[in-house]
């Protein structure tokens, strides 16, 4: 006879350590359709700067190069994206300084009930309720920021190259 135990893992064993975002069922559903996949992740990308601090809008200055170096896809691609939701209304521009980059505006999809996927102010859907943070926001983006970079320092190193 065998003495095998339950080895299923408590619910609560796995949690976030580090701050996280949750993401709305109705964005991952439009975001899954989207193609190509880098209008995806550009969006994901500016969500998770916005919406990860707690407001609908990007806290911190970013541009075009900046979202491309650290989600390793092209210029072009990225820029393409950004006019892709300028144009559905997904992202609103706020704020552009020269040297330092642009603010935008995130809002979400919403599924309209002629079966159209359109953008709109988050206020307006019943599926996303904005809560304060008690970190400042500012540092919470520049964490976020912070590990984009990392991660893309690391894929830089090789497999076996010796740092």
């Amino acid at each position: 006879m065998s003495n095998n135990k339950d080895k299923s893992i408590n619910a609560f064993e796995y949690r976030p350590v580090r701050p996280f975002i949750q993401i709305p069922e109705k964005v991952l559903m439009y975001i899954l359709q989207l193609t190509p996949s880098s209008f995806s992740k550009v969006y994901l990308y500016l969500y998770n700067i916005s919406y990860g601090a707690g407001k609908n809008y990007n806290v911190m200055y970013t541009s075009v190069r900046e979202i491309a170096r650290n989600l390793n896809i092209s210029v072009g691609r990225t820029h393409n994206a950004i006019s892709y939701f300028k144009k559905l209304n997904g992202l609103v521009k706020i704020e552009s300084k020269a040297v330092i980059g642009t603010k935008f505006k995130v809002n979400v999809p919403e599924f309209s009930s002629t079966g159209n996927w359109y953008f709109t102010e988050p206020e307006m859907v019943r599926y996303l309720m904005m809560k304060e943070k008690l970190v400042t926001s500012d540092k919470i983006v520049e964490s976020k920021i912070k590990r984009y970079k990392s991660v893309r320092d690391s894929l830089k190193l090789g497999l076996f190259d010796k740092e």
